[in-house]
C-alpha cells in the first residue's frame, strides 16, 4: 500500500493511500472515544431520547467510512490469491494480537496466583473463534467475553472474501443486488444471535461497504455535485436515525433496523465528502504527517489499541478521575497514546531485524547455489 502526498490532485482519490490522513484522524477519534466512554453513564441506551442518537450515527457512519475506504483498493482476485493477501495483511495481525491478549493473561494469572480460565477463560474461545460478544453473550452456555475493536479486522477480512467471490460471478447486473442482499442478511443474523463466529454479521455488512466504496470511487461521488434532491435525502435519512435511531456497530444492533443501517451508511459518505473537501487545499506540517503515518499503519494501530483496551485497567482511572471527569479523559487518552507508541515501535523493529535476517537468509542461498 503506497502512501500518497497531500494534496495529490483529484485523481488520487481513486488510490487507497490517499484516505491515510482520514484513517488516522479515525484512530484518534476511537481511542479518545473509548476514553470518554470511561466516563459516561450508560444507564439510558442510545436513542431512548430525542436526538441522543446522533453520537451513534456518527460513530457508525465513522466505521462505514473506514469500511467504504477498503473499497476504494478493491480489485478482483483468484479466491486463492484474496485470501493470502488478506491473511497477511489482517488475520497475521489478528492472531498476532490474540496470541499476546492470552499469554498476557496467562501471566497475570501466574503473577496474582489466580485462576486463569477463572478469571480469563472466556477469552480462549472468544479469540480462536473471533466471537462478537461485546457486552456480554454466550456459545453454548458458555459466557463469552469480546473481540474488542479487532471485530474490525475480521469483518474486513470476510467483507474481502465475500465481494471478491461475488465480483468474481459472470452477472454483472447482478452484483449490486447481491452486495446489498450481503448487508440485509449480515443484519438479520443479528435478530437470531448476538454471537456469531468470526463476527460473521459484520463481515457479510462489510461486503456491501466495499461494493459500496468500489462504486463511489468508480463514478467520482467525492468530487461530483449533487443535487439538491440528493443532498435532501441524505441529510433525511441521517436525520430520522439521529432523531430516533441507535446504532451500535460492536454489538451489532440497530434500534431502527435497515434504517438505522442507511442512516451510518449515509453519514459515512458524508464524512468521506468532507475529507475530500478538505484535502482539495493543501496541508503541510509534521504533526499531518505524524496523522497520515497511523493512516497507513492503521491496521496495527486497531490491533495494538485491542491490546491495551483489554490488558490494561484503565476503569481505574475512571475511580480515580470521579470528580473531574475531563481531566481523566485526557491523562487516560495521553496513557493510551504512550503505551500504543511504544508497542508500535517494538513491532518496527521486530519486523525490521525479521526482513534482515531474511533478506540475509536470501542471499545466502543465492550464494550457495552460484
Amino acid at each position: 500500500m503506497e502512501q500518497q502526498t497531500r494534496n495529490p490532485g483529484p485523481e488520487a482519490g481513486t488510490a487507497i493511500g490517499y484516505f491515510n490522513l482520514a484513517r488516522g484522524l479515525g484512530m484518534l477519534f476511537i481511542v479518545l472515544g473509548h476514553s470518554v466512554n470511561l466516563f459516561l453513564d450508560f444507564a439510558e441506551p442510545a436513542g431512548a431520547g430525542l436526538f441522543s442518537g446522533a453520537g451513534s450515527v456518527l460513530g457508525g457512519g465513522m466505521m462505514e467510512a473506514f469500511f467504504m475506504i477498503s473499497g476504494f483498493g478493491f480489485f478482483t482476485r483468484s479466491f486463492r490469491k484474496c485470501r493470502a493477501i488478506q491473511c497477511r495483511l489482517l488475520l497475521r495481525p489478528y492472531a498476532v494480537t490474540a496470541a499476546a491478549i492470552l499469554a498476557t493473561r496467562l501471566l497475570l494469572a501466574v503473577i496474582k496466583g489466580r485462576s486463569f480460565f477463572g478469571h480469563s477463560g472466556a477469552l480462549v474461545p472468544t479469540y480462536l473463534l473471533g466471537l462478537n460478544a461485546e457486552g456480554g453473550g454466550e456459545l453454548l452456555g458458555i459466557p463469552v467475553e469480546s473481540v474488542s475493536i479487532l471485530w474490525f479486522v475480521l469483518a474486513l477480512f470476510g467483507g474481502w472474501m465475500f465481494y471478491n467471490g461475488i465480483c468474481r460471478l459472470p452477472w454483472k447486473r447482478l452484483r449490486p443486488w447481491l452486495a446489498a442482499g450481503c448487508v440485509a442478511l449480515g443484519w438479520a443474523l443479528t435478530l437470531v444471535s448476538r454471537v456469531w463466529p468470526f463476527c460473521l454479521p459484520m463481515a457479510l455488512m462489510a461486503a456491501g461497504y466495499l461494493a459500496a466504496g468500489e462504486a463511489v470511487r468508480k463514478r467520482g461521488l467525492l468530487e461530483r455535485e449533487l443535487t439538491p434532491g440528493q443532498w435532501l435525502a441524505l441529510a433525511a435519512v441521517v436525520g430520522i436515525s439521529a432523531a430516533f435511531g441507535g446504532v451500535n456497530m460492536v454489538t451489532c444492533t440497530w434500534k431502527l433496523g435497515l434504517a438505522d443501517v442507511a442512516g451510518s451508511f449515509a453519514a459515512g459518505f458524508l464524512l468521506l465528502r468532507l475529507y475530500a473537501w478538505f484535502m482539495h487545499r493543501e496541508r503541510g506540517g509534521r504533526l499531518l504527517a505524524a496523522v497520515e503515518e497511523l493512516g497507513f499503519s492503521s491496521v496495527w494501530i486497531v490491533c495494538l489499541h485491542a491490546y491495551e483496551k483489554v490488558i490494561f485497567p484503565w476503569y481505574r482511572l475512571a475511580e480515580w478521575f470521579a470528580g473531574n471527569p475531563a481531566a481523566g479523559t485526557a491523562v487516560c487518552f495521553a496513557c493510551r497514546c504512550g503505551v500504543m507508541y511504544l508497542l508500535y515501535r517494538c513491532i518496527l523493529l521486530t519486523r525490521k531485524r525479521w526482513r534482515r535476517r531474511t533478506m540475509g537468509e536470501k542471499i545466502k542461498r543465492r550464494r550457495e547455489k552460484g
